[in-house]
């Protein structure tokens, strides 16, 4: 065991506990997309993109993902309105076999209606921009 390996077990943070994530990221900002991108390949996860809720959706027919960070406010088709089509493609096949992908909203507008809206469209999490990496990776891991 290396130091850097010694320290980040001292510390509890063994990076090979770490599950390797197959992550989405929604998000029509350009700048805030490749941030977020960096940030989850750095750590290992495999990370697929869209810039709105079709092109999320039209990606999620054909893959697996473990989580979606989904941003609110989008052209084409909204947050909201794509994780209520996803959990909808969710509950109509059969290859999920029960497992629920874990839908993240990320936003500047977390007021509590706003919340609301997101628990009751089928997301899991929320997160305010600009995103903290640490605290994303603790909820991608729950």
């Amino acid at each position: 065991m290396n130091f850097m390996d010694q320290n980040q077990t001292m510390k509890g943070k063994d990076p090979s506990q770490e599950k390797t994530l197959s992550i989405l990221v929604v998000e029509d900002n350009a700048i805030n997309l490749r941030l977020i991108t960096a940030a989850l390949t750095r750590v290992g996860h495999k990370v697929d993109t869209a810039t709105d809720g079709q092109i999320a959706m039209d990606k999620f027919r054909e893959n697996f993902y473990d989580a979606i960070l989904m941003d609110i406010m989008m052209p084409v088709m909204d947050g909201l309105t794509a994780t209520r089509e996803i959990r909808k493609l969710e509950a109509s096949r059969s290859s999920f076999q029960g497992k629920r992908v874990k839908i993240i909203a990320i936003t500047a507008n977390a007021f509590e209606d706003d919340r609301n809206k997101f628990f009751e469209s089928g997301m899991d999490f929320y997160m305010n921009k600009p995103i903290e990496i640490e605290e994303l990776n603790r909820i991608l891991q729950l």
